[in-house]
């Protein structure tokens, strides 16, 4: 078998063998060709720092590489590992990584960072023996928001143009790479502002294609007035009847986690994230 860089001829083969790496995960997904160029496209996916296994011609493992700079630090992102089912337990993820280390060390990687299922133990065991420590939680909330009664704290007005300094202000947690900063500048979410006497004082995104809230935040101040119940009513309202989507929020929120919860979203299951300094 080979190990190679992928080049973006090798996509359509990419999607075949993700489709059938991921048939029977913990929680299994497949995706259409549109849908794997837009996680190539947010989550900054490149496809020469980005591995395969070939054996004859046949894609038969890889692992998707997002890159970004952060902190003046480069850090690289695993967005996918997948192992046709055939093919595993020969170490072919390990055998990956071994391939693409000095690779890292030439272009000066600082840190690598992965997101795992938490019931996942052999990967979660796999990625710790190649020098992965678990950094933080992550919870995923999932289900149809409850009918929304509220009380008008604020206006909710949407939001043209997202200044990050401002709303960054709002945020306890850090959002983790499917929405952070770039990847939200990228795929620009439908987002509606909170305002209280013309100033901004809560926000919300989400994608209404893919049914995902991506961030909900509110300034301290104003916590506690109904304005966080305003902000979901406003998504209700786009998604009318719809299951929504909420992933990858760190389990130190814990008034976010009881919140959503009150407002009918089930935390139906939770990641590692995980980490690796070069």
């Amino acid at each position: 078998m080979l190990i190679r860089h992928l080049t973006e001829h090798d996509t359509p083969n990419l999607l075949n063998t993700l489709n059938s790496a991921f048939a029977d995960y913990i929680v299994p997904f497949q995706l259409n060709a549109e849908q794997l160029q837009f996680k190539i496209k947010s989550e900054n996916i490149v496809s020469d720092w980005s591995l395969g296994v070939f054996d004859s011609e046949r894609l038969v493992a890889f692992i998707m590489h997002g890159v970004r700079k952060e902190n003046g630090k480069t850090v690289v992102y695993n967005a996918g590992t997948g192992v046709l089912p055939e093919y595993r337990g020969q170490g072919l993820v390990g055998k990956m990584y071994d391939f693409i280390q000095p690779f890292f060390e030439e272009n000066k990687v600082n840190e690598l960072v992965l997101e795992v299922i938490e019931n996942n133990k052999s990967a979660i065991r796999a990625y710790e023996k190649n020098g992965f420590a678990i950094r933080r939680k992550l919870l995923c909330f999932g289900g149809e928001l409850k009918p929304i009664s509220h009380q008008s704290a604020a206006s909710i007005e949407p939001l043209h143009e997202l200044l990050w300094e401002d709303l960054q202000l709002f945020w306890d947690i850090s959002p983790s790479w499917q929405t952070a900063i770039p990847s939200m500048d990228i795929t620009q979410p439908t987002a509606f502002g909170a305002f209280i006497d013309s100033e901004l004082v809560g926000y919300v995104l989400f994608n209404p294609v893919n049914k995902r809230i991506c961030h909900i935040a509110v300034a301290a101040q104003y916590r506690l007035k109904g304005i966080g119940t305003q902000l979901l009513a406003e998504v209700q309202k786009q998604l009318p009847n719809e299951k929504v989507q909420f992933n990858n929020i760190d389990e130190a929120a814990e008034n976010l986690k009881s919140f959503l919860e009150k407002l009918g979203l089930a935390n139906n299951i939770n990641q590692f994230e995980m980490s690796k300094n070069l």
